[in-house]
């Protein structure tokens, strides 16, 4: 999580426990022993804790230098890496696996976003996996009073009593950023905000196109 650099996420944000269930089980039917795997948008590196400890080449990045330092304190042995943003210091093609946990809900801009899906495109090795997990429009009124509310001209922006800025998405504006894969898995989960509250979840597993 945490892909937009800012107060919230070296404030308040930087102390939240990331909820968002990742499908492991799904992972480790696409990726082979060994393989390389970078968490784009790591945050604390709660992700990046299950990959490594399962023997995955795991790298973590994020523009949080608060959420970093607080990885690097829990868990020291993991790579956790301070990065600003893209372009990530990596060639084309470095990994086997790009993942994006909760990390477009937290960037509100449309170009920042599209740039973000082109560096996990850019990263992925041809025919390799870019794991997708977010969050589409909710229903609740909870959620649907905050878009109305929202300042923002796009649907789904909205902000949080201590300061945090997030987006819910249309899957298609999801879909159309990622114009070099091809979704082979997609389901909605049922599961618990970070704030404590229920909210839908996706999960989807793209294939980068050869």
């Amino acid at each position: 999580m945490a892909a937009e650099h800012g107060g919230y996420w070296e404030g308040p944000g930087a102390a939240k426990d990331f909820t968002h269930p990742v499908p492991y089980r799904l992972l480790r039917e696409h990726l082979g022993p060994g393989a390389r795997v970078l968490d784009l948008g790591c945050g604390y590196g709660r992700v990046l804790r299950e990959l490594a400890d399962a023997g995955y080449r795991a790298v973590g990045t994020d523009p949080s230098a608060a959420l970093i330092a607080r990885g690097r304190r829990e868990r020291p042995d993991l790579d956790l890496r301070h990065v600003p943003g893209p372009p990530l210091p990596f060639p084309d093609g470095s990994f086997d696996a790009v993942l994006l946990v909760s990390v477009l809900a937290v960037v509100p801009d449309g170009a920042e976003q599209r740039r973000i899906a082109a560096e996990a495109e850019r990263l992925c090795a041809p025919g390799g996996t870019v794991l997708l997990c977010d969050f589409p429009l909710q229903d609740h009124p909870r959620h649907t009073e905050r878009y109305a509310a929202s300042a923002s001209p796009v649907h789904g922006v909205f902000t949080t009593p201590d300061g945090g800025v997030f987006r819910h998405h249309d899957p298609a504006h999801l879909a159309a950023l990622f114009p070099g894969c091809t979704r082979v898995h997609a389901e909605e989960v049922e599961m618990t905000s970070m704030n404590g509250h229920p909210i839908r979840g996706l999960q989807w597993l793209l294939r980068r196109n050869r």
